[in-house]
C-alpha cells in the first residue's frame, strides 16, 4: 500500500466515506502498476486540499464485496464521495493537473462546505 488511508475493510470505509470531507478512495491492487503510478499525482493533489480532502485507498483483492457493491471493473478506479454520496468517478491514470480539474468542482461548488 501507498501510505494513504487504508479503506479495505467494508465498516471502516463507510465510516470514512460517510464523514465531513470530500473523499477520494483509490481502488487498486498491489499487482496494479498504473496504481502505484497514480501515488506521486494524489500526493501532489492532497498537498493542495489538506484541510477539504481526504484521500484513502482500498485494495479490490482483499475486499471483492465491496468492488462489486461498487462496481469497480477497471484499476485503478477513483470514486469521489462527499457525506457518503458519489460525486464523481475516474478510471486509468490521470495526472495532478486532471485530478484537480475533477475536485475543483466539487470543493468550489455550490453544496461546498469549506
Amino acid at each position: 500500500m501507498s501510505g494513504f488511508q487504508d479503506v479495505t475493510q467494508t465498516q471502516v470505509f463507510n465510516k470514512v466515506i460517510a464523514g465531513p470531507l470530500l473523499t477520494i478512495v483509490k481502488f487498486q491492487s498491489e499487482l496494479c502498476v498504473i496504481c502505484r503510478k497514480l501515488d506521486p499525482m494524489l500526493y501532489a493533489v492532497g498537498k493542495g486540499f489538506e484541510t477539504s480532502l481526504l484521500i484513502c485507498e482500498a485494495d479490490v483483492e482483499e475486499n471483492t464485496a465491496l468492488a462489486d457493491r461498487l462496481n469497480i471493473r477497471s484499476l485503478p478506479t477513483l470514486i469521489m464521495f462527499k457525506s457518503g454520496a458519489e460525486k464523481g468517478r475516474l478510471q486509468g491514470f490521470q495526472t495532478a493537473r486532471m485530478l484537480r480539474n475533477w475536485i475543483s468542482p466539487i470543493l468550489n461548488g455550490p453544496d461546498n462546505e469549506y
